[in-house]
């Protein structure tokens, strides 16, 4: 032949060759099922010989990994086998394992000169979870063979170890992903089909997703798929999985049940699901093709979202910025806070000058001791006793806030004594001491024994111990007690009540309650009806009559641009969510509904709603407490202030009774308690770490799309960020589960941007 004929058939060859490579790509990567003979050199020339290997040694994360272990029997062995060997596999980490068809066989023949060996060959499939050098562990084979060819000959037991494997997973790379990409690798088609062809409105119509091809299809995640003309609802999923060729390959099934919510001619669009070609090394994308359905009149109503959203009336604009806890200026919170720690000094003040006043009293004056000194009979042992025993009973009198006249009797001054808190061994030598007195100070001469100067030093001790043991009158030293213990916990509380810390990776926020700018202010009375409109008026006002329009896209445009000049502005949060509402937005939704239902937590309106989203926007972390922050706290602040002054009056005046002393504990304990409810509220509406999901996506236990699935998030739900690494971020769910996604994939739920 010709060399032209030659060099034509050369470029038909190379022309069919890249026409085929799509196909030759996805065969040629399956290694022969014999293919571990090959590598066989040597055997030692033993009975029984194994060895193991795996093809390719490198592969990215996701890609199969063909495992082949080989049994070489000799004829000497396979005659004197009595039962088969018992193979004990290797433990896998970071490995997915699928035994791959039957056994292979491959006629006797020699490796390495010596013995024949009949080989037996098994395989596994293996697909790495994570990147990395991962090692495939030694597998074993124990065999036994009898001694002689006698039937009653006994066996010796072997154990034969193959070689351990390395394998290199490298990570998918970088260059060239998709932004949509969900970690999907193999070889996949997608195909997509309804289960019916007569569509209503309101009826449920199951739409199914099926991809199909090479690789490990059970760690396939969903594709996302959301519509404008219908609501959107995951069902279940189902796997087959086909190992009896060398290459795992199978089908995954997802089903979604679509409600229309409008009718007319609709267009189902094409489902994208970008994937890596480990075989290619590139990123592809399958496409499912897109169908033309015409939805039917249905008896309910024609769409569910627009009628929800005409039902959540606007509210009419009166740009109020509610006042939080994060609207008080520094001034003001140094101002407050040294209110809160300054309140109880007076109480504290009058505590001690009344506690002077008393030391004061019960000191004997010295002008009374010396007139009684100047009396005659003084110096005499009855005149010492009777002093003393006066003595006595006044600073008992004055100490234990009680009339003379009361302690006339022993059983009155052991009533009034015990009343006070005095123990019953203190009150039996008091009762004691008087007796002695009142013997030595009134009783014929010689009739006592007890000298003067033994009666004054007991009477000084029992005094001493007496003002010890006793109780200040009613509840006034028990509630000193407990009044410092209360003003030591609030002096710790109230920095943590005035200062909120911000979560770990977060940007100090900027608060929403910062003076607003002058676009953001509206005149008011006849300078209002004679000014020129604002931007901001404007915005308003074109969003309200898009609304009325039932043009809800353009209205929810029109109303975040307003929201965006004033973030803090309830009204315009309200009607933005309800915009946005309407027009099937979701996201934008649960952002200004979530807003303003925590600058205006108690406001029915909002609440209502919130009802309208998805559970994901209202409970769990999304559940906004309706509770009254600023007049709990300004509650308190009163309380508090209030209760340490009715103690500074009772403790200047020593007017008080049990109940002023009651009333005063009460407010404290009231101020302590609605401070600590309103610190709580502040703390539960606080945003600054959360987010909102924007669209569904998988839940990965590691930063990366090569990482191991944990489940997944819907459109809408509410998360709190935790860490962010390499455009991934760290969520915790209200299922109190923890992963990464990406940071894309998030909306923060306040926006510090606009309110700086």
């Amino acid at each position: 032949m010709s060399p032209v004929f030659w060099q034509r058939a050369r470029r038909v060859l190379a022309l069919l060759t890249c026409t085929m490579w799509p196909a030759v790509s996805a065969a040629q990567p399956a290694p022969s099922p014999t293919a571990i003979v090959n590598r066989i050199r040597s055997t030692g020339n033993r009975p029984i010989d194994f060895h193991a290997a795996v093809f390719p040694d490198s592969v990215y994360v996701g890609q199969q990994v063909t495992y082949q272990v080989a049994v070489l029997l000799s004829d000497d062995a396979r005659s004197r086998l009595r039962r088969n060997p018992e193979f004990l596999p290797p433990e896998l980490r970071g490995m997915l394992a699928f035994e791959l068809g039957t056994p292979r066989r491959v006629a006797a023949r020699s490796y390495g000169g010596g013995l024949a060996y009949e080989a037996h060959v098994f395989q596994r499939a293996l697909f790495a979870v994570t990147a990395g050098l991962l090692q495939v562990p030694a597998p074993q084979l124990t065999y036994s063979l009898p001694q002689s060819p006698s039937y009653f000959s006994r066996e010796d037991r072997y154990v034969v170890r193959a070689e351990s494997a390395h394998v290199v997973v490298r990570p998918l790379p970088t260059e060239g992903r998709p932004t949509d990409f969900t970690g999907a690798v193999g070889v996949l088609s997608a195909t997509a089909r309804f289960d019916s062809s007569a569509v209503r409105v309101g009826d449920p119509l199951l739409f199914t997703v099926r991809l199909e091809g090479v690789g490990n299809v059970r760690l396939l995640p969903a594709p996302a798929l959301e519509l404008s003309w219908a609501t959107v609802v995951r069902g279940s999923e189902r796997v087959r999985v086909d190992t009896t060729g060398t290459l795992v390959r199978g089908v995954k099934e997802f089903d979604y049940l679509l409600t229309p919510t409008r009718d007319g001619p609709v267009t189902l669009p094409v489902v994208r699901y970008p994937y890596f070609d480990p075989y290619r090394e590139a990123y592809l994308v399958a496409e499912t093709r897109p169908a033309d359905v015409r939805v039917a009149a249905g008896d309910l109503a024609e769409n569910a979202t627009v009628e929800d959203g005409e039902q959540t009336a606007l509210r009419p604009w009166r740009h109020r910025t509610p006042v939080t806890l994060d609207t008080v200026t520094a001034g003001w919170r140094m101002v407050l806070l040294a209110l809160f720690v300054l309140a109880p000094l007076p109480a504290f003040v009058m505590r001690w000058q009344r506690a002077r006043r008393r030391r004061a009293a019960l000191a004997p004056a010295p002008g009374t001791a010396r007139k009684r000194e100047a009396q005659p009979d003084d110096h005499s042992a009855a005149g010492v006793a009777r002093r003393t025993r006066r003595t006595v009973l006044g600073q008992l009198a004055a100490r234990l806030q009680a009339p003379v006249a009361d302690l006339v009797t022993p059983a009155d001054v052991e009533r009034i004594v015990r009343r006070r808190g005095v123990t019953r061994a203190t009150t039996r030598e008091l009762l004691q001491l008087l007796d002695d007195l009142a013997v030595a100070g009134f009783a014929p001469h010689g009739h006592t024994d007890a000298a003067p100067s033994s009666l004054e030093s007991r009477a000084a001790r029992l005094l001493e111990r007496v003002h010890e043991e006793a109780v200040t009158h009613g509840r006034t030293r028990l509630l000193a007690r407990r009044g410092r213990r209360l003003v030591g916990v609030a002096l710790i509380l109230a920095p943590a009540a005035l200062w909120k810390p911000l979560p770990a990776g977060a940007q100090e926020p900027v608060p929403a309650s910062s003076p607003p700018s002058a676009a953001c202010e509206r005149p008011a009375g006849d300078a209002a009806r004679g000014a020129a409109p604002s931007v901001l008026d404007l915005l308003v006002g074109e969003g309200t009559a898009a609304y009325q329009a039932r043009r809800f896209s353009s209205a929810a445009e029109r109303f975040a641009g307003a929201v965006a000049t004033c973030p803090g502005d309830v009204d315009l949060l309200v009607n933005w969510g309800a915009a946005a509402w309407a027009a099937s937005d979701t996201v934008s939704a649960v952002i200004a509904w979530q807003r303003a239902a925590r600058l205006d937590p108690l406001a029915a309106d909002i609440q209502g709603a919130l009802s309208l989203l998805p559970s994901g926007a209202r409970n769990g972390l999304a559940d906004i407490p309706m509770i009254p922050v600023v007049p709990l706290a300004l509650m308190a602040l009163v309380s508090w202030c209030a209760g340490w002054l009715l103690l500074a009056w009772v403790w200047r005046t020593d007017r008080g009774g049990t109940w002023q002393s009651s009333l005063a504990t009460v407010l404290v304990a009231a101020a302590l308690a609605a401070g600590a409810t309103a610190w709580w509220g502040h703390r539960a509406l606080d945003a600054s770490a959360l987010a909102v999901v924007r669209r569904p996506e998988t839940l990965r236990t590691a930063p990366g799309f090569e990482a191991a699935t944990m489940g997944g998030v819907s459109t809408g739900d509410v998360v709190r960020l935790l860490t962010s690494q390499e455009g991934w971020s760290s969520v915790a769910l209200a299922d109190d589960r923890t992963g990464w996604i990406p940071a894309a994939r998030l909306a923060p739920l306040v926006d510090r941007s606009a309110t700086r």
